[in-house]
């Protein structure tokens, strides 16, 4: 079967970048299948070319080059497309030196995956794997003398059921064995957005922790808070979700909480027919029994209808999400023994 990936630009979805906030911001719709993607590394993505195909004349058109020249080349070289194409992306990024950066990459299509290039280690995980239905058709992000950051911009497919011919390389394994983020579906996406998907705002507080993404849903119906109130600190958070689809909810783990199964809790109930999310804030500063590392020590939740809480101790930095009209739909952060840092899936109106 042919390619199913039309590269219509009015069909396109921007997936916000992940990363730092230097640099110059750039963008990069693809025309055409893509067929190699040269990485420049070190310690971190020095930069990133995009090789298309020129389906006129059977050559290949090079993108410019997003970054700077240092470190060494690497290629993620597509075979077979445009049968095969892609449908995810994964990486890291982190401080280099006072600036925050993309430190590895990693590229899944609807056969294969390649990667990881780049530096893994010390670096905050991102992750966007769309599941059967959906292609990558543009990038952007922003870049200087490295590449500060980096997003996608989706589309689903018009005919997603042709399988790509298998085909041996090198550094790959088969996509079923991948992790895919079954909450951040494209199919659920489209459902729940006009014209783009959540961006993530935050995560504020501290950066220790094991990092945590909920991910994307249509409705929040309620959320628990737990406390250590000698402490003065957010324990942990645990959040009952539904999804569009098939109005299923669910919880999610509890976020945090380590060695504080018996503390207490506040239960916020959410009206979700009439009520939605729409803001957080709080405060966050050290805690000696977390190491002395920043941990979230209030907050407050904001609906359409009101406000619940603030509940914890005002101690600290404060933090607020977005002030723009939009609705909560997921919730991301970092989380141990407390709950460290916590930040906010976001669906504009």
């Amino acid at each position: 079967m042919g390619n199913q990936v039309s590269y219509d630009e009015e069909d396109s979805i921007l997936v916000e970048a992940w990363g730092g906030s230097g640099g110059s911001k750039w963008n990069y719709k693809l025309r055409s299948p893509i067929k190699e993607i040269l990485i420049n590394h070190g310690d971190i993505i020095d930069s990133i070319v995009f090789r298309t195909i020129n389906n006129d004349q059977g050559d290949t058109i090079d993108s410019p080059r997003f970054g700077g020249t240092g470190g060494r080349t690497d290629k993620v070289v597509i075979e077979a497309a445009p049968l095969e194409y892609l449908t995810g992306i994964k990486g890291t990024y982190g401080y280099y030196g006072r600036n925050l950066v993309v430190k590895s990459l990693s590229f899944t299509t609807n056969a294969k995956s390649y990667g990881p290039i780049g530096k893994e280690a010390g670096g905050t995980p991102f992750s966007f794997v769309m599941e059967k239905g959906g292609a990558i058709v543009g990038f952007h992000g922003s870049s200087g003398s490295c590449l500060d950051a980096i997003g996608v911009y989706v589309q689903k497919l018009r005919n997603p059921n042709s399988t790509p011919p298998k085909e041996d390389a090198k550094n790959v394994e088969p996509n079923e064995e991948l992790p895919m983020v079954e909450e951040i579906e494209i199919h659920e996406k489209m459902d729940i957005m006009k014209t783009i998907v959540p961006r993530s705002a935050g995560p504020w507080g501290g950066c220790s922790g094991k990092s945590w993404d909920d991910g994307v849903f249509c409705t929040i119906k309620q959320v628990q808070v737990h406390m250590d109130s000698i402490k003065s600190a957010i324990t942990g958070i645990q959040i009952e979700y539904e999804k569009k689809l098939d109005k299923t909810s669910f919880w999610s783990q509890l976020h945090g909480g380590l060695g504080f199964g018996n503390d207490p809790f506040r239960k916020i109930n959410i009206d979700g027919e009439n009520e939605f999310l729409i803001g957080i804030e709080g405060y966050y500063s050290p805690v000696e029994s977390n190491g002395g590392l920043d941990t979230i020590r209030q907050i407050a939740f904001y609906t359409n209808k009101g406000k619940y809480g603030p509940y914890g101790t005002e101690i600290g930095t404060y933090f607020s999400s977005s002030a723009a009209r939009g609705k909560i739909v997921g919730f991301h952060g970092k989380g141990g023994v407390y709950l460290n840092a916590i930040g906010v899936h976001m669906e504009y109106f």
